[in-house]
């Protein structure tokens, strides 16, 4: 399973996020991708998790294993959410999390960590509706 963190410095103060436990997986973690960049990233990517670099249709289409989007916080409005919808992606969030506040990004890194767990583990939480 491969991992694309597209966006850490989009989160304010340290974007660690904690380990994931799962027997393997591989992780990337970008400051910024944008454009070409972000499709070439994330185009063998199973999870895609965003603060806020808009995951759009061309995004969505390229990236052919594609099966989660785990967003950094609680909007998703940068999310493509049709597309998504449409190829069955399921979009998390993390509820109350404000990544421009250094105080939530310990929380929300760990929050989106939680949910990609529960994901995987089939009992999701924090969907988007």
């Amino acid at each position: 399973m491969n991992i694309v963190v597209v966006d850490a410095a989009h989160l304010a103060g340290d974007a660690d996020f904690p380990v994931l436990d799962y027997p393997k997986y591989g992780w990337q973690q970008f400051p910024s991708l944008s454009g070409d960049e972000l499709a070439e990233r994330c185009w063998r990517a199973d999870v895609i998790i965003t603060a806020s670099t808009p995951i759009d249709q061309a995004v969505i289409d390229k990236s052919f294993k594609l099966a989660l989007i785990a967003v950094a916080g609680e909007s998703c409005s940068h999310i493509d959410m049709a597309a998504a919808r449409a190829r069955g992606i399921a979009v998390c969030r993390v509820p109350g999390g404000d990544p421009s506040d250094p105080q939530h990004t310990s929380h929300i890194c760990a929050q989106t960590i939680d949910n990609i767990a529960a994901y995987l583990r089939k009992t999701p939480i924090n969907l988007y509706p």
